[in-house]
């Protein structure tokens, strides 16, 4: 056994102006992945990455993908692949971009992979993607173990081990599953010590980060706060889709602003603005059974209080330090909000060390230790 384990993976892990660039890439799945190696590589583990940016099918999309069209995450070694962008023929470029990439890595001299690792967002476990198959192929191939991160969706077959993200889904697969398993929602990221002075004052900001589209409950979060009177009170959106019912929402509500995407200086600025933070992810909404909400632990990185729905994705170790709000109707929400709003300086300080002592043991470090220990322990008696 290895005492610093080599790390290959499977899928692209951009920089900021990757993600800005290619509306395609989730900011959230790219914000935990990197998260996630730099815990790694603080840990002493090497971590290399082959894979492309992912953009619609042309005519949505460019024709052309080119590999200097895109730019991997500071500091990790790795190559990004170009591919020819046509319906039906983009997934062949895919795969066999990347197969070969893979191959000329395997066989350059240098030191092999311990671990394959594919980051998985599937609707269906039946669906393939380029890595997915490539995982598969070195496995069988070259006899290297893949570990699937399971983030959204249901879990491919065939893969050595599994984390899960999502806490149901995890109690569901571990029972069922032969191979090993593993829950990791996540670690809370760091966060400069001058973006984070004091929050408590009059003037109470409630922030959401994340996708503005349907799914995170966007709209059902501003149609809530326009319930609540207070002028002392304003409602942030920050992140990215489509929306024009918030849109007209927030045309309504001088207290509601929509931000748009936000480089990360720029959304750890205002986050320590604010007062307070908001998930209302709707548990009615049935993709969100298989995933997790993992802007949840974002925000307990301001050592702020957080109000939010309890999804099947949420562990319930989080009932300790987040808000809950009821239900997710619009009612529900609006109570949290006013409960939040009305909240004195020494609950406030109460709460914020509450989360200050659940963050360290979700801390990036933590979890990546964890990670690694389970991994060697579980594939080691296989």
């Amino acid at each position: 056994m290895h005492k610093y384990q080599r790390f290959l993976w499977l899928e692209g892990v951009f920089d900021e102006a990757t993600v800005a660039t290619f509306q395609t890439i989730s900011p959230a799945s790219n914000f935990w992945q990197k998260g996630f190696i730099r815990a790694l590589q603080g840990l002493g583990h090497h971590v290399s990455i082959i894979g492309y940016p992912v953009e619609r099918a042309w005519p949505f999309g460019r024709l052309l993908i080119r590999q200097t069209d895109a730019s991997l995450l500071p500091g990790v070694s790795g190559r990004l692949l170009g591919y020819l962008n046509f319906p039906y023929l983009r997934s062949i470029f895919q795969y066999a971009n990347m197969r070969l990439a893979v191959v000329r890595l395997l066989r350059s001299g240098q030191p092999l992979p311990d671990y394959l690792v594919v980051f998985s967002c599937l609707e269906k476990s039946t669906q393939q993607t380029a890595a997915i198959r490539i995982a598969k192929w070195v496995r069988r191939v070259f006899c290297i173990p893949w570990v699937c991160i399971v983030a959204d969706g249901e879990s491919p077959p065939g893969a050595d081990a599994y984390v899960y993200l999502t806490w149901a889904y995890f109690e569901l697969e571990a029972k069922r599953r032969p191979e090993p398993t593993i829950h990791i929602d996540g670690g809370v990221p760091e966060v400069p010590v001058r973006f984070s002075p004091p929050a408590f004052g009059r003037e109470r900001v409630l922030m959401y980060m994340g996708a503005l589209t349907r799914h995170g409950g966007a709209l059902e979060l501003a149609r809530a706060f326009r319930d609540v009177q207070g002028e002392h009170m304003s409602l942030w959106f920050c992140g990215r889709g489509p929306n024009p019912e918030l849109d007209a929402v927030a045309a309504g509500d001088g207290r509601i602003q929509i931000k748009g995407f936000l480089e990360e200086v720029e959304l750890t600025r205002l986050a320590s603005q604010a007062f307070a933070f908001a998930n209302p992810r709707p548990a009615s909404f049935a993709p969100n059974r298989l995933n997790y909400p993992s802007k949840i632990l974002h925000y307990l990185a301001f050592e702020k209080p957080v109000i939010s729905t309890f999804t099947d994705g949420v562990s319930p170790e989080y009932k300790e330090v987040l808000i809950s709000v009821d239900d997710d109707s619009q009612a529900g929400l609006s109570a949290a909000i006013k409960s939040l709003m009305t909240m004195d300086e020494l609950q406030y300080q109460a709460l914020q060390l509450r989360v200050s002592t659940f963050k360290e043991k979700k801390s990036w470090s933590a979890q990546a230790g964890r990670f690694v220990s389970w991994l060697v322990a579980a594939l080691s008696k296989v």
